[in-house]
């Protein structure tokens, strides 16, 4: 019967590769990100979550909601972590924190979705626990100025503990930015919708991730203008590569001129921002294509990548093909898979510039020794015409000046 497998053991293979459902949500970030104001807000909109309230050795702040913390001394917490019921634990800026089982299970039990706000460092001990982890951050001025407005005084270790928390980023499955907090809390409901989901993102999601940081990154009033129904319109960036050399867009020279049976090397205005669940695919725009231009790449965006997007397109015409500076030049789609893979981690990830994306045999590429011998066929054409026309003109002289003399 050779490797047979009955229909049995062939669904319990199978069955092995059922994505494991979450158990709740993870929020972390820096300090001043915003993290308790984000999840009071969306247990507030949104019936079905609710926090679990943490334990902490350090002392109320006036931004602290009722409920969100128990405050205890260092002797209790001890005594909780002795007696095995913190379900995790973590120091942050000489003060301890955690969460107790008891208080998880209860938010379980309520059959709300639990919604556990943690510190950065946590995630070390929260990333194999199956929960739907986002990494909120900010720009640093909007980090300083909430810092701020609750008292408290910038000095050298808020800055240094910042950038070692930016460090547990990859270890979450999103990163938003936390600008402005209805519209985090709007795709925090959709990632947890969608959680066990796949498919092509529709434009509303586009956009909640697009303005929460993820996927491009740019001028956002000008990017959410490109969201189509489930599409986005790449614009031409101002970095190409032509005739052999890197040049650039500007006001005073917007247009790139492809001439007949050459191509050109063209960035994307926006930047790439992939989380690790989605894929992108982009293609040609229909009105490049129409003239006779094609795309000459793999078109896949892995998930994970950061970075320019980058693609050669080729003019198959006889007649010049010009872009204008910022167009739509290709449409970008977005798919979700069914589950997180392992990022993208290749030579190009976050590469902004075009230098890191050339072969380095682009100057002596077939299609550039093709264009050069087509040149030189044609300076030798124009050097035998020239000749035989100059022949034929002395002939006729001749003949002239014969007819002359009869």
């Amino acid at each position: 019967m050779g490797n047979f497998r009955s229909g049995k053991d062939y669904y319990l293979q199978e069955i092995e590769h059922i994505p494991m459902e979450y158990k709740g949500i993870i929020i972390t970030g820096p300090s001043g990100v915003g993290k308790s104001t984000v999840a009071r807000r969306l247990c507030e909109k949104y019936d079905c979550f609710q926090i679990v309230q943490a334990v902490t050795t350090r002392k109320m702040r006036k931004d602290d909601y009722p409920g969100q913390y128990e405050y205890i001394s260092m002797e209790k917490f001890n005594s909780l972590d002795k007696e095995g019921k913190l379900l995790v634990k973590a120091e942050y800026r000489g003060q301890k924190y955690g969460i107790l089982k008891s208080s998880f299970e209860s938010v379980l039990n309520a059959g709300k979705v639990p919604v556990v706000i943690i510190t950065p460092e946590l995630m070390k001990e929260m990333k194999e626990k199956c929960f739907l982890s986002v990494f909120l951050d900010a720009p640093d001025n909007i980090l300083n100025d909430r810092l701020k407005s609750r008292g408290e005084i910038l000095d050298e270790s808020i800055l240094k503990q910042r950038a070692i928390d930016r460090e547990y980023k990859k270890d979450c499955l999103y990163e938003l930015k936390n600008i402005d907090v209805e519209k985090t809390v709007d795709l925090l409901q959709c990632l947890w919708e969608y959680r066990n989901s796949g498919g092509i993102l529709p434009s509303r999601i586009i956009r909640l991730m697009i303005e929460c940081g993820m996927l491009l990154e740019g001028n956002v009033k000008e990017m959410i203008e490109n969201i189509q129904g489930a599409s986005y319109d790449l614009s031409l960036g101002d970095e190409y590569y032509s005739g052999g050399r890197i040049k650039r867009l500007t006001d005073k020279n917007p247009f790139l001129i492809i001439e007949p049976y050459d191509y050109a090397i063209v960035t994307s205005k926006e930047n790439a921002n992939f989380p690790k669940d989605i894929a992108g695919r982009f293609d040609l725009s229909v009105s490049l294509f129409c003239q006779g231009v094609i795309l000459s790449n793999g078109p896949q965006i892995d998930p994970g990548f950061k970075g320019k997007l980058f693609c050669l397109l080729f003019n198959t015409s006889n007649t010049p093909v010009v872009l204008k500076r910022g167009q739509h030049y290709a449409t970008l789609e977005f798919h979700k898979l069914l589950e997180p893979t392992s990022p993208y981690e290749g030579q190009y990830q976050n590469r902004f510039e075009i230098i890191h994306y050339l072969p380095s045999n682009t100057l002596r590429g077939a299609i550039s020794e093709l264009r050069k011998d087509l040149e030189k066929v044609k300076k030798e054409s124009l050097r035998l015409q020239t000749m035989a026309l100059s022949i034929i003109g002395a002939f006729l002289t001749i003949i002239a000046i014969l007819l002359a003399f009869r």
